[in-house]
C-alpha cells in the first residue's frame, strides 16, 4: 500500500510538473511531493530482523578488518549473518562500483574498510601515475572477488578530445562489468567507510526504484589537529547530495554534464534519478578529500571548523542521524596513520582552486 501511494505521488508531481516551465519550480514540486527521506537510527535498524541485528551489532569493524588483512581468497563480513546476502539479486549483496584516478595515498585504506560490508566489486582505474594501479592488482589478487578495469584511453576533464575521452563515457564502460537487475553501491576511495554501518544500509531498499544517498562529512587534517568542512548551503553534514549510493542495475545510464566554473567547462557526469525514491542515511562514512595529492593545495580554500568546537555548538543538530561515537578525535586521527603518504609528491599538484570537490 505504501508503494502505492507513493506512486500516485510521483505521477501526480509528474503531471503538475508538465505545465510548470521553470526547472527551479519543477524541483520544489518533485521535492514537495516524492522528496528524499531522511532516516535515523532506529529508522535503519528496525528494517532488520532483530537476531539477525543482534549479531550484527556483537562484532566491531576492526574484528573483520583485522582477519581480512591476513585471508586471501574469501574474505568475512557482516553479510555471514545473513543467508540472503548471497543471493546476487539481493540489496545486501551489491556490487561495489570504484573508479580510481591517483589515490595511492587513501586507496588501501579505503578498500579495506568496506570488506565487512561488501561481498564483490569492479575497480576501473584510469592515468594513474602514483602507483594505485599496482595497489589495486594487488588488493584484487587478494580478494578475487574484486576484479580490476583498466580503461585503455585517457579521460580529460577539461578538454576531451573525443566521447571516448570523456568522463561520463568511461563510468558507462565500468558499468558493462556489473550485471543487469543486480544492486551496486558506488564507492569513493578517498572516504574511509563504516563498514557496520554500511552494510546495514543495505536492508534499506524494498522496490527496485529505491535509491540509498549517503550523506557525507569532509575532514580535513591541518596543523596536527582535525577539522570539518562547512559548506555555505547545509552545513557540516551534506545529506542532501546524491554522489554516493546504492542502486539496482536496471539499464542505468550515465550522462553527460558539464559545469562551466570560472572560463572553465568540466565534463563530468550524472545519473538521471528523478523516478527514484530517494532515502538519505545516517552519517556512515569519513571523507578526506584533500589527502588527494591533486587536491591537497586547497585546503586554504574552504571554510573549516575543528572536531571540537563541531561538537560543542553544532552537533546537536546532527544528533539524531550522527554516532557520536564515528567523531571521536582519536579515532579520526588514527585513520591519518593508515595513509601511504609515501606516495605524496608535491609535483603531482595542479591548480584546482576553481573545482575544489
Amino acid at each position: 500500500m505504501l508503494m502505492n501511494i507513493y506512486y500516485i505521488k510521483f505521477f501526480l508531481s509528474r503531471m503538475i510538473c508538465l505545465f510548470c516551465f521553470s526547472k527551479k519550480y519543477r524541483k520544489k514540486i518533485r521535492n514537495f511531493f516524492i522528496g528524499p527521506k531522511q532516516l535515523y537510527f532506529d529508522d535503519i535498524d528496525s528494517k532488520i530482523p532483530s537476531g539477525i541485528l543482534k549479531k550484527i551489532q556483537s562484532v566491531n569493524n576492526e574484528h573483520f578488518i583485522g582477519i581480512n588483512k591476513l585471508c586471501s581468497g574469501k574474505h568475512e563480513g557482516f553479510f555471514s549473518f545473513d543467508l540472503e546476502s548471497k543471493n546476487p539479486k539481493s540489496s545486501l549483496n551489491p556490487w561495489a562500483y570504484i573508479r580510481v584516478k591517483n589515490e595511492a595515498i587513501t586507496l588501501r585504506a579505503s578498500l579495506e574498510s568496506i570488506l565487512p560490508a561488501i561481498q564483490r566489486g569492479v575497480i576501473g582505474y584510469n592515468d594513474c601515475t602514483d602507483g594505485s594501479e599496482e595497489i589495486i592488482l594487488e588488493f584484487c589478487k587478494q580478494y578475487p572477488t574484486f576484479i580490476p578495469i583498466k580503461y585503455p584511453y585517457n579521460v580529460d576533464i577539461n578538454n576531451p578530445k573525443e566521447d571516448i575521452n570523456k568522463f561520463y563515457y568511461y563510468c558507462n564502460f565500468l558499468m558493462k562489468y556489473i550485471p543487469q537487475n543486480e544492486w551496486l553501491v558506488k564507492i569513493d576511495v578517498d572516504h574511509i567507510y563504516d563498514a557496520q554501518k554500511l552494510y546495514k544500509s543495505f536492508y534499506i531498499p524494498r522496490d527496485n526504484f529505491d535509491l540509498v544517498a549517503y550523506s557525507r562529512m569532509d575532514f580535513i587534517y591541518k596543523n596536527n589537529d582535525v577539522y570539518i568542512r562547512r559548506f555555505p548551503k547545509f552545513g557540516c553534514l551534506n545529506n542532501v547530495g546524491n554522489d554516493q549510493f546504492l542502486i539496482k542495475n536496471i539499464n542505468l545510464r550515465w550522462q553527460e554534464n558539464r559545469d562551466i566554473i570560472g572560463k572553465k567547462i568540466y565534463y563530468l557526469e550524472k545519473m538521471n534519478i528523478k523516478r527514484y525514491k530517494i532515502f538519505h542515511t545516517e552519517l556512515l562514512n569519513y571523507h578526506f578529500p584533500c589527502e588527494k595529492i591533486r587536491k591537497h593545495n586547497t585546503i586554504d580554500d574552504v571554510e573549516l571548523i575543528s572536531v571540537d568546537d563541531f561538537m560543542k555548538n553544532d552537533f546537536f543538530k546532527y544528533k539524531s542521524y550522527i554516532d557520536v561515537k564515528l567523531l571521536e578525535k582519536e579515532k579520526i586521527l588514527s585513520f591519518k596513520n593508515q595513509f601511504d603518504y609515501s606516495k605524496f609528491d608535491k609535483k603531482e599538484q595542479y591548480d584546482t582552486k576553481d573545482y575544489i570537490f
